[in-house]
């Protein structure tokens, strides 16, 4: 007998593309699994969609958008030995899951699975970057262990948007868990045209993202490295926002940042939890780069 999968999908305004997805994931070959819908208080029709066209969906309804919280929900409420996690706007291919599953029976010491993202919108592969023993995934799938939930929570509430798979991550090291890439194991992300915060250009260099990143990545600094650490790279990263700030003319989102940053300090060293020291030097950032090439992409 298979073992039972937990599909959990975080959706927000994207009616049409949840029901992509949620088609797309009742016609793929693993079928020992439950559907769970956790709603960020859509406007746009979203519940009604799931209740009318998929009736054995779980739906959670949340009376507001409360970002990536909302996945712990679904988490709370899986009954699955695993969980896939899935975007409104992603959908694995027949045999991901399987692999994935295979996986995870094979090694208990692996915590999450992580697939490759392939953008069929911008045509690239957005996990390129990953290695076998990966140290982050991409949360529009990923295959995660109840065994690891049950050993170290779920997504931090500290982030509204993204970077809560870097800290998640980081945590499943943390407590000696491990992560594994694979490569051939593929989840479409179609992307919406209905990106958060913008709706035309390219969504990863929006200001909605940049600012998003700066207050988010910031606050895994803060949360999770010794002091003297968090400083140095806090600055280091600050450079880093100010060059894109100065070309893209993000002034607003740059010193909105900052003071999210000032502001929220201390309240953030007091609510984390610092990772063992092992853990922190498995993910010393000294790769930050003065200049981002996801904004510069032809600087040398």
């Amino acid at each position: 007998m298979e073992p039972l999968v937990t599909v959990n999908i975080l959706s927000f305004n994207r009616k049409d593309d949840l029901h992509v997805t949620l088609t797309k994931v009742y016609e793929q070959d693993y079928k020992n699994i439950e559907v769970i819908v956790v709603d960020n208080n859509s406007t746009d029709g979203t519940v009604e969609m799931v209740k009318s066209e998929f009736p054995n969906v779980q739906l959670i309804e949340l009376k507001k958008n409360i970002g990536i919280a909302g996945w712990n929900e679904g988490f709370k409420a899986a009954r699955g030995e695993y969980v896939l996690v899935l975007d409104d706007d992603s959908y694995p291919l027949n045999g991901t899951i399987n692999s994935g599953v295979v996986s995870l029976l094979q090694d208990k010491g692996i915590g999450i699975v992580a697939f490759k993202i392939f953008n069929i919108r911008l045509n690239i592969n957005e996990t390129i970057y990953l290695t076998k023993q990966a140290k982050s995934f991409i949360g529009c799938g990923a295959l995660i262990s109840s065994q690891l939930l049950s050993t170290i929570g779920y997504y931090s509430e500290s982030y509204f948007l993204y970077y809560n798979e870097l800290d998640f991550s980081a945590r499943c090291y943390d407590a000696q868990f491990k992560i594994l890439y694979l490569e051939e194991s593929v989840v479409i992300h179609n992307q919406s045209l209905k990106s958060r915060g913008t709706n035309v250009g390219d969504p990863f260099t929006s200001e909605h993202h940049y600012y998003y990143h700066f207050i988010s990545y910031s606050t895994f600094l803060i949360n999770r490295f010794s002091g003297q650490y968090a400083l140095k790279y806090l600055a280091k990263y600050a450079m880093n926002r100010f060059f894109i700030c100065i070309v893209y003319g993000y002034y607003k989102s740059f010193f909105a940042g900052l003071y999210f940053c000032i502001k929220n300090y201390s309240a953030l060293r007091r609510k984390g939890k610092r990772l063992r020291t092992e853990t922190q030097n498995l993910y010393q950032n000294g790769n930050i780069e003065f200049i981002d090439r996801r904004y510069f992409p032809s600087f040398k």
